[in-house]
């Protein structure tokens, strides 16, 4: 690489074997200060290295079980939410609550059924009514996909079950029943093996029928009863733990759980299903296990780098692994690296001392000064050089010359160009990287010459046909006199980063829309109103010609427009007729109970400005601040003509569904509320194919 650079050089003549003497004793000094220094450094480089790749391991696998953990949580949430349908019913609810007032013993109250003894007024009732709330809970429980089902008591005493009979609970099913109505929420039993899999239980409380829902999402009257709701696991748990497309190898998910005081992993692909964790498990004051060094949980014997993250709900702990030698594999090939130039350094630092041995011995000391100082001149240049690559080596490193041919490649680049590293010295970047992308790279090495300063880009470049995303910095090479003799280039390969951040992007929109989902399921008659809204507003953004961003925007607005009514009373979401006043101002509240959900979570300005304001009209006459036309985004506009374009087209419990056209011809009559030009473009989209399909999926 710096072939070119090293020259030889004099030193003055020497006056005297003392003055010699001495001079050779300071050079040698000199030397073993360099080699002692050279190796400090290769040290450090190295101790650097290491905490940089475990940081950046960190950091991954903090990705991986964030977005896995939200997964599962997501999955054991949407388990408790299928016994909805059941519990929500409010002759299941009444039966539970006539159950719960009975003070006598169950088992003689059902027991009737089966017996000649006969019972009179309310408890003949709630015995007769018994097989039909059992054909109920068996067809939930097929029809749900869970192997049986069961209904207990607030004692916890089990009187429905899908199977015709009631087997004895063991003492964590009993405990977690208890749980379940203390904490006023869904409880889930640790998993067990069984001949038909891997099992496990959701316990969900039962609320009288009057019971009315919080902000929480829960009840403000104590659970009447349970729900314990019996699931075979094993697919999904081996789905949820498949290797993820960012893993790299070595790497394994793994899940664990507590039960009691001993910890296991759950393998619901081995014969038994589990394997007992063989060493103390450290969990910190968050609950989680911190990152570190640590026998894997399926071999004690195999040392692993891992990661635990507590998930919300059963004691699980969701393990991120990476084998110990795939993750110092990079660590290693650094060190070595290191210590062969640190190798090399002491080595040059040796041939020094023997050229200025030979060159303070006399001979033709008047040439060789001249040569060794000159020498000297280049060994600090190089040093600049080596500094100047250090500050910027991340991946593949290239030396240019002023007129952009390669002067030196790391075998790093070589490889990744497939050529061989002599090859490529004397090329240019067009030769390796096509003439478009060489075009763009070279407008900024004129920046570079010209203005000697760094400059860093973030460049698509296609390898081999294969396309990388790179985040290029750019240096200028300067000698001692400030003169720039070309670039050295370092190459960081970004792409899996930034796969990474699109794929988190995604499971981000996608958790919005399942939001917009469980929203909708707080009224019956606005099921598919903002998937229909959302699909509609994108269109209309578009023919408006608004910026990709805010038609992003407009979109992510659309699937939390409605998140406010969570927290409205169900008989006023669902009142046929028109409110009173004091109903319309409890109504209207949903606007600043969606601000309040929103304003502290990382989401864009427009989105939740957009949502504040879709009720507002242009006259002035809309809520909650009166706001009237030039006060009013452009995005809430969209927002305020679909709103009400799509309730408009969808039933209501006061009255049906209008047509398309009769909505349009409404807000198209009432200019002083909505805007012209939004429901102009919306009747331009209601007659494409696409806007022609939105309408008709809403059927």
């Amino acid at each position: 690489m710096s072939e070119h650079l090293i020259k030889t050089a004099e030193v003055p003549e020497s006056v005297g074997a003392t003055g010699q003497g001495v001079r050779i004793g300071v050079v040698l000094a000199v030397v073993l200060a360099l080699s002692v220094g050279i190796v400090l450094l290769a040290a450090k480089a190295v101790r650097d290295k290491k905490a940089e790749v475990l940081e950046h391991q960190q950091k991954r696998f903090e990705l991986l079980t964030q977005g896995r953990t939200e997964v599962i949580a997501s999955w054991l949430e949407n388990l408790s939410h299928q016994g909805d349908r059941l519990i929500k019913s409010d002759l299941f609810r009444l039966y539970a609550t006539e159950v719960d007032t009975y003070a006598g013993d169950l088992s003689n109250l059902f027991g009737t059924l089966h017996s000649d003894r006969a019972v009179e007024g309310d408890d003949a009732t709630l015995a007769e009514q018994l097989p039909m709330m059992e054909n109920m809970l068996r067809e939930f429980s097929t029809y749900s996909g869970f192997l049986n089902a069961r209904i207990l008591s607030r004692k916890g005493e089990a009187y429905i079950a899908t199977d015709g009979y009631l087997p004895p609970m063991n003492q964590e099913q009993t405990a977690l029943a208890a749980a379940a109505i203390e904490a006023n929420g869904p409880q889930y039993s640790s998993v067990r093996k069984t001949a038909q899999g891997v099992e496990m239980d959701v316990f969900v409380p039962i609320y009288p029928p009057e019971a009315v829902g919080r902000t929480d999402g829960k009840s403000d009257r104590p659970a009447v009863g349970v729900l314990m709701m019996t699931r075979q696991v094993s697919g999904k748990i081996t789905e949820l733990l498949s290797n993820s497309p960012l893993a790299a190898a070595g790497e394994k998910t793994r899940l664990m759980q507590k039960s009691g005081a001993v910890f296991r992993e759950i393998a619901p692909w081995t014969a038994v299903g589990f394997t007992d964790v063989a060493f103390p498990v450290e969990i910190d004051e968050t609950g989680h296990i911190p990152f570190g060094v640590r026998p894997s949980i399926a071999n004690v014997d195999a040392k692993v780098y891992s990661m635990g993250v507590r998930i919300p709900g059963p004691a699980w702990w969701l393990v991120q692994e990476i084998s110990y030698d795939a993750a110092m594999k990079p660590i290693a090939e650094y060190e070595r690296t290191v210590y062969i130039v640190a190798g090399l350094g002491i080595l040059t630092a040796l041939l020094i001392a023997g050229l200025a041995w030979w060159i303070l011995t006399g001979v033709q000391s008047q040439r060789v000064a001249k040569q060794f100082r000159a020498l000297a001149t280049q060994i600090e240049e190089q040093k600049l050089f080596i500094d100047s690559i250090n500050a910027n080596i991340e991946e593949f490193i290239v030396l240019k010359d002023v007129n952009g041919k390669f002067t030196y490649v790391n075998d790093a680049f070589a490889s990744a160009a497939g050529r061989p590293r002599e090859e490529l010295i004397g090329m240019d970047t067009a030769a390796v990287f096509g003439f478009d992308t060489a075009k763009r790279l070279e407008s900024i090495d004129e920046v570079v010459v010209s203005e000697k300063r760094k400059m860093t880009v973030n460049e698509p470049i296609f390898i081999r046909s294969r396309r990388h995303l790179f985040q290029v910095s750019k240096s200028p090479y300067l000698c001692a006199d400030e003169t720039c003799q070309g670039i050295v280039e370092v190459y960081r390969d970004m792409t899996e980063f930034v796969a990474a951040q699109e794929k988190n992007k995604r499971l981000v929109r996608n958790a919005m829309e399942a939001l917009g989902s469980t929203i909708e399921a707080a009224d019956p008659y606005l099921g598919g109103h903002t998937k229909l809204m959302a699909g509609l507003s994108v269109e209309v953004a578009k023919t408006m010609h608004l910026s990709e961003m805010d038609i992003a925007e407009i979109e992510t607005s659309a699937n939390l427009s409605q998140i406010g009514k969570m927290f409205v009373p169900n008989e006023i979401l669902t009142k046929p007729g028109k409110l009173t006043p004091e109903e319309k101002g409890v109504m209207e509240k949903h606007v600043e109970y969606a601000y309040r959900i929103l304003k502290d979570i990382d989401i864009d300005e427009g989105v939740l400005t957009a949502i504040y304001q879709m009720n507002e009209r242009l006259d002035g006459s809309g809520y909650p601040k009166k706001l009237k036309d030039g006060e009013i985004i452009m995005l809430a506009r969209i927002l305020a003509v679909l709103n009400v374009f799509c309730a408009m087209i969808r039933p209501r419990s006061y009255r049906g569904a209008q047509d398309p056209e009769q909505a349009l011809n409404i807000l198209s009559g009432d200019t002083g509320k909505f805007d012209p030009a939004v429901v102009a473009a919306l009747a331009d989209v209601i007659h494409t194919p696409i806007g022609e399909k939105l309408l008709g999926d809403r059927e």
